[in-house]
């Protein structure tokens, strides 16, 4: 354990976990999240080829995910996350226009985050060859962990998690173009379900579980006094936009405590970790649903985004409208 743990004494995790191990002199990386926002139909999937198009290039990210989710005002996003270990090869891509250029007949919109390494962890249920997912454990390798199954072990995964909270944004509006600046830190979430080789749990987790996820996830979008300042709820596709048997959830928090304390405190998690634990004890065979998530608290100055044509609720355009404590 860590010199600092929130481990319980003599503490033994239940289960088995991994970790992602970043290569030696990766300092940081950018994990930029891309999408176009319509009402779905025949403009709406030109300007997603459009947008798939953009990451074709030769500085193209090192791995490139696809998904799709309804937002709050009930418009389908198509929407890509990008990774680069290279920040400076992120730097050509965009110097290359891919980010900047319009795209037609639809809104469209990016979320680009340099991400420290020792500010970001990574955990899996699954190794990468045992159950290949998607996100970072594409590229990383992993390594098992004891720094898990008790509340807390989030903060003690990274070597650095003392971030200051943002205190909102930093908007720049030109006709209908708004470019987002975060003020002081912020923390983000990406976390994940593959059940596409599941036969045992399956259906139980479909079923039961969730079901009580998406309450939880409807919860934070719904009560911004939760820290929580954006949600996506995402069926992940592969890169034609068909569907995949995988999930995953995007939410930004003011802060790594805003999230922490809704995950340890509050009934809407509480639900969701009891429910299962409840679906586990139904089975005796070992879990076949890898879940993954990628926490990472981010410093003032490493968070920008744009919006062009979106609707004032998109991602982090709250954050513009009010101080953030």
């Amino acid at each position: 354990m860590t010199k600092n743990s929130s481990a319980p004494p003599q503490h033994t995790p239940r289960f088995p976990a991994f970790t992602g191990v970043f290569p030696s002199g990766c300092t940081g990386y950018v994990m930029g999240q891309y999408g176009v926002q319509s009402a779905s139909g025949a403009i709406h999937e030109r300007a997603a080829a459009e947008m798939r198009e953009r990451f074709q290039s030769a500085n193209r990210p090192d791995v490139v995910n696809r998904g799709s989710f309804t937002d709050s005002s009930g418009l389908t996003n198509t929407m890509w996350f990008a990774y680069w270990l290279e920040p400076a090869r992120h730097r050509s891509w965009v110097a290359e226009g891919k980010h900047s250029s319009p795209v037609q007949g639809a809104g469209w919109w990016w979320e680009e985050a340099l991400i420290p390494v020792e500010s970001t962890e990574t955990l899996h249920t699954h190794q990468q060859e045992q159950y290949p997912t998607s996100g970072l454990a594409e590229i990383l390798d992993q390594e098992s962990t004891e720094l898990h199954d008790y509340w807390g072990s989030a903060r003690d995964r990274m070597r650095k998690a003392s971030v200051p909270p943002t205190r909102g944004a930093a908007l720049g509006v030109h006709d209908s173009t708004v470019d987002v600046v975060v003020e002081g830190g912020i923390c983000l979430i990406r976390t994940a379900q593959d059940w596409s080789g599941s036969s045992v749990f399956r259906e139980r987790f479909l079923q039961k579980v969730q079901p009580v996820m998406k309450k939880g996830v409807t919860y934070l979008g719904e009560h911004p006094e939760t820290g929580c300042i954006c949600t996506r709820e995402i069926s992940e596709q592969d890169m034609d936009g068909h569907p995949l048997d995988r999930a995953c959830t995007v939410a930004w928090f003011v802060s790594l405590d805003h999230l922490l304390s809704w995950t340890h405190h509050h009934e809407t998690h509480l639900r969701i970790y009891r429910s299962f634990f409840s679906m586990l004890q139904e089975e005796q065979s070992p879990l076949d649903i890898a879940l993954w998530h990628e926490v990472s608290v981010l410093p003032p100055g490493s968070v920008r985004a744009r919006y062009v044509g979106c609707h004032p609720t998109t991602g982090l355009l709250p954050l513009g409208l009010s101080p953030h404590e």
